[in-house]
């Protein structure tokens, strides 16, 4: 903060001295149009410092007040309104003071040379051509340093967006993992209390579902391939702590291309298929999965039939979660679509991979 205060310092110090030398400028270049050095030396010097005065203050009432008050704010025919009339007015300012100063001194010095005619006019013109040129240079410096604010603010509302995306993220994949932990902890426990032998075999394979959630989960994509994977020893896994009950059809390519894909997006269907499907289902329990990969494009498909008096089959968590996830890392390059009809449940999933 101080850092940007003394920057500001500077800079209207800077300003402030660029305007001096500027308006010094004007009145030796006023002085030097009013030349003729037969006229009386004192009505040059008055002429021009009054000339000079005058453009100073007709200059800093259209930057600083007509411009950004008018102008800036798109209201052109007040802005053209006030800058005609401040134009008359202080032509009319300068006649007068002209008028005044010829005749004092040709009442108080008689013998004094008086300027003509055409050289006033010629004056009072290069005075109003410093100050359009004083104006034309404030309008194109706050032009461009207003459109340099503009960027910079749409920058930092896009870095901004940015971060309350990549939080947002953050916080719906943290979701995933406690809600994942705690099913498998309910199941092992389930198990224990069975004096299941395959415990040992399912802590294991646990372990290596959560290395993967843990330290590959926490990036924005990870290769389609390992996501598969993953879905794969999920299913494993399950099938350990199921009986013959049990059928799971998992059909996937063999991916040979660097495809990413957003992590657990496809994993959360499966596990709710497990969830409302195997675990709650005391008879047959058949799980379809299919994905196809062609052209850049994934298709997902899930089938699982559900026991309507022990599961509703609903959007819990899992489908909230994974359809904010989708929103904000995919936008329009998706399709869902959730269907729920005769004790089966079917989810469709379209990817743009590009």
């Amino acid at each position: 903060m101080k850092f940007v205060s003394e920057n500001i310092i500077l800079s209207d110090k800077y300003r402030s001295i660029w305007n001096i030398l500027y308006w010094i400028l004007a009145a030796l270049l006023l002085l030097l149009i009013f030349s003729n050095s037969s006229y009386d030396f004192r009505i040059r010097i008055t002429v021009t410092i009054i000339l000079t005065v005058m453009s100073f203050g007709v200059s800093y009432f259209i930057n600083y007040f007509l411009i950004p008050r008018y102008l800036f704010n798109g209201e052109i025919f007040k802005f053209l309104y006030l800058l005609l009339f401040s134009v008359i007015f202080s032509v009319w300012i300068n006649i007068m003071a002209i008028i005044f100063i010829i005749w004092y001194t040709a009442y108080h010095y008689p013998l004094s040379s008086l300027p003509n005619k055409t050289d006033l006019i010629l004056l009072v013109s290069g005075s109003f051509l410093i100050i359009l040129f004083a104006a034309i240079v404030h309008f194109i410096k706050e032009t461009y340093t207003k459109l340099i604010e503009r960027n910079k603010a749409e920058q930092q509302k896009m870095e901004t967006e940015l971060k309350l995306k990549e939080a947002k993220l953050k916080l719906l994949q943290g979701q995933l993992h406690p809600h994942f932990l705690f099913n498998m902890l309910n199941n092992l426990y389930g198990l224990w209390m069975e004096n299941s032998q395959t415990t040992p075999e399912i802590i294991l394979k646990l372990s290596t579902l959560l290395d993967y959630m843990l330290y590959e989960c926490d990036k924005e994509k990870v290769p389609l391939a390992n996501e598969i994977q993953f879905i794969q020893n999920y299913i494993d896994l399950e099938k350990l702590r199921h009986d013959n009950r049990l059928s799971v059809k998992f059909d996937y390519p063999k991916i040979t291309d660097n495809y990413n894909i957003a992590p657990l997006i496809l994993f959360t269907f499966v596990e709710n298929a497990f969830k409302h499907g195997a675990n709650k289902s005391s008879g047959k329990s058949n799980i379809a999965i299919t994905i196809i990969v062609k052209n850049e494009q994934l298709n997902f498909e899930i089938v699982n039939n559900f026991d309507s008096e022990k599961s509703t089959a609903t959007n819990g968590l899992g489908l909230k979660n994974v359809e904010e996830r989708l929103n904000l890392l995919y936008g329009k390059k998706y399709m869902l679509k959730v269907e729920n009809d005769n004790n089966e449940f079917r989810v469709l999933l379209h990817l743009d991979l590009t």
